[in-house]
């Protein structure tokens, strides 16, 4: 079950990434570097007023798998009541300071006239609540364990925006045309989750929540919602400081290489985001003595997936990006590796701060990420005036790296686990991507030209991967560090049978 959820949610993820890897290249072509930058950044902006839900959204799914492993239904209605409850306050509240900001933003970001600002400040707000009703209807049948319909629902959605976006860039080059394009799309991608809730349970979906309910999942959700915002400090507020102290078209550039490091962590976080629900409906049963077992086993197989994956755009970044875009921005390139490093040691802790949340300890994973996130804002400030983009970048890199690790030393002295356990699930992993990277390292230092045409460069990528990839994916099975239905045999059997 854990296997197959795991792989709808990737499944979804996929479709979404392989929609931003299509519209990117179409984004600059029509649009511009300094129109990209832009629509990235207040995006980025949308994103942090989400925190003022207090986390209610991002808990559903948790307090779903508990009181229906209860056989608590009132409770899973009170959920999904409380959630339509703050995510509408929340789109009131966005709504009207994007009218009002609108003047302010356009100031200070040196772009646009406050009317065309407020156009695409108000559309980012629709797309963004948009986003946030989704999480409250799928919060049903993920807390469920049935993860597939919510991921065929948001493929729908994915879609939907994906014609919406092409449709709007290819009859104007106007930045506010696509933002009202992708708002539009938004509203009507709810139309099959709520389907997709109707179909795993059946109404009445929704009560009023109890007030005991409401301090139950807002205590559990403040501590967890301090977790998320530190972890768009770390991911989000490069661009805002960027654009603020550099140009928006230098945030754009940024936002080539971020782009695909965020990918990238996200698929990695995949290999974790069906855990929560599961861990907690078998902590219920079985109590807390099935942490170190799910922890150790887990952890292997988290990172055999996730490592690789990093590794993989790494080495095939200077042939990928010119495939992708043709002509790369200035930067980029060292942006994705730089980041990439960062967010792969943030990802070896997902199984740890994962679990920690299963079993309502939130506070735990929060107290780590907000040292990372201030670590992050105070090296930042200190090393931007001496060295510009890389001073942001060096800031992410260090502050994410000693967040993560102080947060594995605190959770093995609470779980009676050791670095051992840690070090031993990672460094196979490790060794394997080193070795299979060797490789495409050698050609790049022995012949060091990179084609600028997208045809030649697309071959590479092409060559890059397969050498890479095939290796791992046979020698990584050998040592049980991915789940063995991915395994060579296992599949080429299935294939037989068919």
């Amino acid at each position: 079950m854990l296997f197959k959820n795991t792989l709808a949610q990737s499944s979804a993820a996929i479709a979404s990434y392989a929609a931003s890897i299509i519209l990117a290249p179409v984004l600059l072509t029509r649009l511009g570097l300094d129109a990209f930058g832009l629509w990235a950044v207040t995006g980025a902006m949308v994103t942090y007023a989400r925190a003022l839900d207090l986390g209610v959204g991002r808990s559903l799914s948790r307090f779903v798998a508990l009181y229906e492993s209860e056989g608590n239904r009132r409770g899973v209605q009170e959920c999904v009541g409380l959630g339509l409850l703050a995510v509408s306050g929340l789109a009131v509240l966005g709504l009207t300071a994007a009218v009002l900001a609108a003047p302010l933003v356009a100031h200070t970001l040196d772009v646009d006239t406050p009317e065309e600002m407020r156009i695409v400040l108000v559309s980012s707000v629709i797309l963004g609540m948009s986003y946030a009703y989704s999480q409250v209807l799928a919060a049903v049948p993920i807390g469920m364990r049935q993860m597939v319909p919510p991921n065929v629902a948001s493929t729908i959605g994915t879609l939907i925006n994906l014609s919406f976006s092409l449709i709007a860039l290819a009859l104007s080059t106007e930045l506010t045309d696509y933002a009202i394009a992708n708002a539009a799309a938004g509203v009507v991608s709810l139309i099959p989750y709520f389907f997709v809730m109707a179909r795993v349970w059946d109404g009445p979906y929704i009560a009023w929540p109890r007030m005991a309910r409401v301090r139950e999942i807002l205590g559990y959700g403040v501590k967890g919602q301090a977790t998320w915002i530190a972890d768009l400090v770390n991911m989000e507020a490069d661009k805002i400081v960027i654009a603020l102290l550099l140009g928006v078209k230098v945030a754009g550039a940024y936002e080539i290489g971020a782009r695909i490091a965020v990918a990238l962590r996200a698929l990695g976080v995949l290999t974790v985001s069906a855990i929560i629900p599961t861990a907690t409906a078998e902590i219920v049963k079985r109590g807390k003595e099935v942490i170190p077992e799910f922890y150790r086993r887990y952890l292997r197989l988290s990172v055999g997936l996730s490592f690789p994956l990093f590794a993989l755009g790494c080495v095939t970044a200077p042939f990928a990006l010119v495939a992708w875009l043709g002509n790369v921005p200035d930067q980029s390139t060292t942006v994705l590796y730089l980041l990439a490093f960062a967010y792969a040691i943030g990802v070896s802790t997902g199984v740890g701060s994962t679990l920690a949340m299963a079993e309502g300890r939130p506070g735990l994973v929060a107290v780590y990420a907000v040292v990372s996130a201030g670590l992050n804002i105070a090296l930042s400030i200190a090393l931007t005036p001496f060295f510009d983009l890389w001073g942001v970048l060096a800031g992410t890199v260090i502050a994410a790296s000693v967040g993560s690790l102080l947060f594995v030393h605190a959770y093995n002295k609470l779980n009676e686990l050791t670095w051992g356990d840690y070090l031993g699930a990672i460094l196979p992993t490790v060794g394997l991507c080193l070795l299979f990277s060797v490789p495409a390292v050698l050609w790049y230092v022995l012949h060091g030209d990179v084609p600028e045409e997208r045809g030649p460069a697309l071959l590479g990528t092409a060559a890059i991967t397969l050498t890479f990839m095939l290796p791992y994916w046979f020698a990584s099975s050998r040592l049980g560090l991915i789940p063995a239905r991915l395994a060579p045999a296992r599949l080429l059997r299935l294939r037989s049978r068919s």
